[in-house]
């Protein structure tokens, strides 16, 4: 472990049984910093740079504290790409946290090979995007405004990490597609925030009170956002094949978060499981592309 890290880590621990508010209060902040943004990857370079771009205005939903002095109140502009024929059947891409589109470059490849129109955007604080802070409320506005300009359902949703529960939820909540093909995905919001008190060191006694802090330092106007974001009880619409690709040494998201996924999807689901991919190199791995676009052509249920 990094001597930052650990560094961190005591301290947290320490404000945590002396002064927990403040550890609170800190850990909150920290929660929501996306960090530095992800470059392209050369190996993405010459997808990123075919996309047709269209920018999409957009109102950030992060405030932070309930004035909401940062935040809440004007716009940033998203990027958004499109790949392939523009009159081909859609795909929805719906990338990770400190990911961005071009992240799924191999994919985007296969999918227009396949005579199919990928559809993707960064997230705000991502890539060409502006803003400095990415909500699940966010992914389902951009979401939304994305698929009210397509003229039928997408004929599939890929999201990969985080980009997994806000298409979820979106699908969920009335988005229209053929499929949905999830990779390393998350169950819930509250396994985020669970995730930050085991990694930062806050004593696990804090672990709700930290929930609630991170809700209402970032979205005191969404008292609902662990219910709203659970994909284990608000689950796909079981009319949507949906397919979970899980890396089973994945240190980022485990693997079983996926099990519990296609368990909850039972009647409707397939889990694919590799080894030695880890939580990024799924995506462009030669047999889970193929596995996607498998499950892509396979007939209607």
């Amino acid at each position: 472990m990094p001597q930052t890290r650990r560094a961190a880590r005591a301290l947290f621990n320490t404000l945590g049984r002396v002064a927990p508010p403040a550890a609170l209060a800190l850990g909150a902040a920290t929660y929501w910093r996306v960090g530095a943004r992800t470059p392209v990857r050369p190996a993405d370079q010459a997808v990123h740079d075919s996309a047709r771009r269209t920018p999409l205005e957009h109102h950030p939903t992060f405030r932070r504290g309930r004035d909401g002095r940062l935040g809440a109140g004007g716009t940033i502009t998203v990027a958004t790409y499109s790949w392939g024929d523009p009159g081909a059947p859609g795909v929805l891409l719906v990338h990770g946290w400190q990911s961005r589109a071009s992240a799924f470059g191999r994919v985007i490849e296969d999918l227009t090979g396949a005579g199919l129109r990928a559809v993707a955007y960064d997230a705000p604080g991502h890539g060409a995007s502006g803003g400095q802070r990415r909500t699940g409320l966010d992914d389902l506005a951009i979401i939304r405004r994305l698929s009210d300009a397509e003229d039928a359902p997408w004929s599939a949703v890929v999201g990969h990490s985080l980009g997994v529960l806000g298409a979820g939820i979106a699908l969920h909540e009335g988005i229209k597609a053929e499929r949905f093909t999830a990779i390393a995905g998350l169950t819930s919001v509250r396994v985020t925030t669970d995730g930050f008190v085991r990694g930062a060191g806050i004593p696990w006694v804090l672990r709700d009170a930290f929930a609630t802090t991170v809700q209402r330092y970032g979205l005191p106007d969404h008292p609902d956002v662990y219910d709203r974001f659970d994909l284990l009880t608000r689950t796909v619409p079981a009319s949507v094949p949906t397919l979970w690709l899980h890396d089973d040494g994945d240190r980022v998201n485990p693997h079983h978060l996926s099990v519990q996924l296609h368990e909850a999807h039972a009647d409707s689901s397939e889990l694919f499981t590799t080894t030695g991919l880890g939580h990024n190199k799924i995506l462009g791995d030669r047999a889970v592309r193929g596995r996607i676009l498998d499950h892509l052509a396979a007939p209607a249920r």
